[in-house]
C-alpha cells in the first residue's frame, strides 16, 4: 500500500539538520574523479594536478600490480572471494598475502580485514572490554575512536601528541582498569605529524600497558623497507598492536593486524568486522602482495617524499601561512574557517589544483584546514604549480 500520509516528522528532521550543515559550509558530497595519471585527474570537467590523494608512492598506477591482478585470475578465474574467510573466502592468494604481510613486518602471524577502518574498529572492539581503560589521543582516526566507543572501556582522552600530559594521566588513572591501552595514530592522517611513539613504548612497559597503533599512514612510507614509523624509529615491542592498511602507500584496498600468533588467533575469534565481511577480491589480494614486495626497496623514494614535504613546509611557511610539522606527505594548511577552506579549495581547483577541503567533524571545531598530499610521482614542476596557485588564492 502507498503511504500517501504527509511528509514524516523523521525525514523533515533530517532535511533541517542538513540545511543546518549547509549554512555552517560543512555539508559534504560526492564529486566524480575520472584519474588520469598518477598525478592528474578530471574534476568537475577541469584536468586539475591531484593533490589529495593517498598514494604515496605511486603504486595504485604500477603496471606490476596490474598485471599481478590480471595473473591471478588465469590461475584462479574468480574476481570475489564469495564468502567471509572463516566459510570459504580464504583462498592460497589470501593465504599468501598473510604470509607476506608476517615477513615484511617481521612477525609471526597476520589477519586481513575488508579495509583499514574494519581492521580498526574490530581491533579495539575484540581486545578490549568494559573492565579495561584506553588513553586516547584526542586527534585519533575516527576508526580508532570508534573502535573505542565499541569496547565500552573506560576511555581517557589525552591532548594531541603531549606525550607529558598522557604520563600525568596514566600515573592518575591507570589502576582503574583491569589492562590499560594506549591508542595512536603513528602518522595523524589530517596534521601529518608523527606519535612519540618511542616514549609511548617506555611509557606501556613501566605501566604494563598494551599500545594499539595505526600504521596507516606510516606503512610503506617511513622505515628503510618502508614497515612504518615503529621500524623508523627502531621500536619493537611486544607491547605494540601493529595496525596497518594496504590502501594507502601500498595502492591496493584492505586492512591488516600483525604480531604474534596468539593474537591473531584471538581476532579470527572475536573481530567482529573479520567474522561477518567477506574476504577480499582475490586480484586485490594478489596484488597487495606485489605491492609489499616493490615498497620494500623504494627507500629513494621514500627519501624524496621527505625532502619534498619538508620543502613544501617550508615555502607555505614562508607565504605567511601556519602549516604543520614534520616531513611526511600530508601537509596540513591552517585557516580555522570551515567556510573558507571550502572557498580555498575551490579556487584552487580553478586554478588547475586539487587540494581537498577538510572541516569538522573530521577535524575539532574551528581547526578547518586544506590537507595537501604529495606522492613521489609529483614533479618539481608540479609542485612550484602548486605553491604558485596556493600563493594566488590565500
Amino acid at each position: 500500500m502507498t503511504d500517501n500520509s504527509s511528509q514524516p516528522a523523521f525525514w523533515s528532521h533530517l532535511e533541517s539538520a542538513l540545511d543546518d550543515r549547509r549554512s555552517q559550509g560543512l555539508n559534504r558530497q560526492c564529486t566524480v574523479s575520472v584519474p588520469i595519471d598518477p598525478t592528474r585527474m578530471r574534476r568537475n570537467g577541469l584536468v586539475v594536478v591531484n593533490f589529495g590523494a593517498n598514494d604515496y608512492l605511486g603504486l595504485a598506477w604500477h603496471p606490476e600490480l596490474l598485471q599481478a591482478a590480471q595473473e591471478s585470475g588465469q590461475t584462479l578465474p574468480k574476481f570475489g572471494s564469495g564468502a567471509s574467510s572463516l566459510v570459504t573466502g580464504q583462498t592460497h592468494v589470501h593465504e599468501n598475502l598473510e604470509h607476506t604481510i608476517s615477513v615484511f613486518k617481521g612477525t609471526e602471524r597476520s589477519i586481513i580485514f575488508s579495509s583499514g577502518y574494519a581492521a580498526n574498529l574490530g581491533t579495539v572492539g575484540a581486545l578490549v572490554s568494559k573492565e579495561d581503560v584506553i588513553f586516547s589521543d584526542s586527534l585519533n582516526h575516527a576508526s580508532l575512536i570508534d573502535g573505542c566507543r565499541l569496547s565500552r572501556a573506560q576511555v581517557i582522552l589525552y591532548p594531541h601528541c603531549d606525550y607529558a600530559a598522557l604520563r600525568s594521566l596514566v600515573r592518575e588513572h591507570r589502576q582503574r582498569g583491569r589492562f590499560a591501552f594506549v591508542a595512536t595514530d603513528s602518522v595523524f592522517s589530517m596534521d601529518g605529524d608523527l606519535a612519540p611513539l618511542a616514549e609511548i613504548d617506555l611509557l606501556c612497559h613501566e605501566y604494563d600497558m598494551q599500545c594499539i597503533l595505526d600504521e596507516a599512514h606510516a606503512t610503506g612510507v617511513y622505515g628503510n623497507q618502508g614497515r612504518g614509523l615503529s621500524e623508523h624509529l627502531s621500536v619493537t615491542s611486544s607491547r605494540i598492536v601493529n595496525i596497518g592498511t594496504l590502501s594507502k602507500a601500498l595502492g591496493c584496498v584492505g586492512g591488516f593486524v600483525t604480531g604474534q600468533k596468539v593474537l591473531i588467533d584471538w581476532l579470527k575469534n572475536h573481530a567482529r568486522s573479520w567474522i561477518y565481511s567477506t574476504a577480499s577480491t582475490i586480484p586485490n589480494a594478489s596484488a597487495a602482495c606485489k605491492a609489499i614486495s616493490l615498497a620494500q626497496n623504494m627507500s629513494i623514494e621514500r627519501r624524496g617524499l621527505a625532502k619534498n614535504s619538508t620543502e613544501i613546509r617550508s615555502k607555505l611557511v614562508g607565504l605567511g601561512l601556519e602549516v604543520g610539522t614534520g616531513d611526511s606527505p600530508i601537509i596540513p594548511i591552517y585557516f580555522n574557517d570551515a567556510k573558507k577552506v571550502s572557498a580555498l579549495s575551490e579556487q584552487l581547483q580553478q586554478r588547475g589544483v586539487f587540494v581537498p577541503a577538510i572541516r569538522p567533524p573530521t577535524v575539532p571545531k574551528n581547526r578547518s584546514l586544506l590537507r595537501v598530499s604529495i606522492t613521489c610521482k609529483h614533479t618539481p614542476e608540479q609542485i612550484e604549480f602548486l605553491l604558485h596557485a596556493i600563493s594566488q588564492s590565500v
